[in-house]
């Protein structure tokens, strides 16, 4: 059976939102008073898509005994038997190297598996996720953050 996560959407996304449509409208102000409206429909539709899959795009799912996490760079499957620890309230400035400047401050969960591999998570609902992963391998070490 598979059970799906939706990631969770932060206030921040929102405001990122926000800030994104005011500098479009910045940027193209001239042209607006002009009556030149192709070149801001454009950019609000670059806008809305990257957004649409900087936060919304992002799915986890679980199938038999391995997490699935599909993100715009592609689906990546993890073991769940070999996540060896969970860190709970971890902050993901960054998140990967792909696309940094769209990925503002997150808070979810770092799982740690193989012997030096670790992703970021961060699931709407984590107690349930956590749950679910330790229904599958009860010996995730799971470390309350700060």
């Amino acid at each position: 059976m598979r059970e799906v996560f939706k990631t969770h959407i932060s206030f921040g996304s929102y405001i990122w939102g926000v800030a994104m449509t005011i500098f479009i409208v910045m940027l193209s102000y001239e042209g607006l008073e002009k009556g030149l409206y192709l070149g801001t429909l454009l950019l609000f539709g670059i806008f809305a898509i990257t957004w649409y899959f900087t936060f919304f795009y992002k799915r986890y799912w679980i199938e038999g005994d391995k997490l699935f996490i599909k993100t715009v760079s592609g689906t990546k499957s993890v073991d769940i038997t070999s996540i060896r620890k969970l860190e709970t309230d971890k902050v993901d400035w960054f998140g990967t190297m792909r696309l940094t400047i769209l990925r503002p401050y997150r808070k979810g969960l770092v799982l740690h598996y193989n012997k030096i591999d670790d992703i970021f998570v961060d699931p709407e609902s984590p107690t349930e996720f956590i749950e679910k992963l330790k229904q599958i391998a009860p010996n995730i070490d799971v470390i309350a953050g700060k």
